[in-house]
């Protein structure tokens, strides 16, 4: 399964055509502050950002091959990552910092895609892919230039 994922893309829209025109992917992520009602988004699905005034879910749900996938804005916090996991979490995607990040931790993955547009890494724009199986987890973060 291949899911592409964005995040804190602050109104800027061009992405919404433009990445599913260069990533054919099963599905479309996007971890908040777009800063768009989540109709023009379409194919991504969305979470509330801190930036968003819309009604945005605060959690989003998706399944993939090796599991569940639980999306939101904000960091997840230690307790929320352990009682997730219990529940059959094993990617756990955020945003908000936009700062990109794939960590593996005690069976368990903690995902952020960075910014499209606004990155604080030192590095350019990106957007990130997954590939997923029964069996494992691949990414990569790609440049976006728009």
């Amino acid at each position: 399964m291949k899911i592409v994922v964005v995040s804190d893309t602050h109104h800027v829209s061009d992405f919404v055509d433009k990445i599913p025109g260069l990533e054919k992917a099963d599905l479309y992520l996007h971890a908040g502050d777009s800063g768009m009602p989540e109709p023009y988004l379409y194919p991504f699905r969305s979470v509330m950002g801190n930036c968003d005034f819309d009604d945005h879910d605060m959690y989003l749900t998706e399944y993939c091959p090796l599991g569940k996938i639980l999306m939101k804005h904000t960091p997840f916090t230690e307790s929320e990552i352990r009682k997730y996991k219990e529940n059959g979490y094993v990617i756990f995607i955020h945003g908000h910092t936009h700062v990109r990040k794939f960590e593996e931790r005690d069976g368990v993955y903690i995902i952020n895609p960075g910014s499209l547009y606004f990155p604080r890494d030192g590095l350019e724009g990106c957007y990130l892919v997954l590939e997923v199986s029964e069996t494992e987890l691949k990414y990569e973060f790609k440049p976006y230039f728009d």
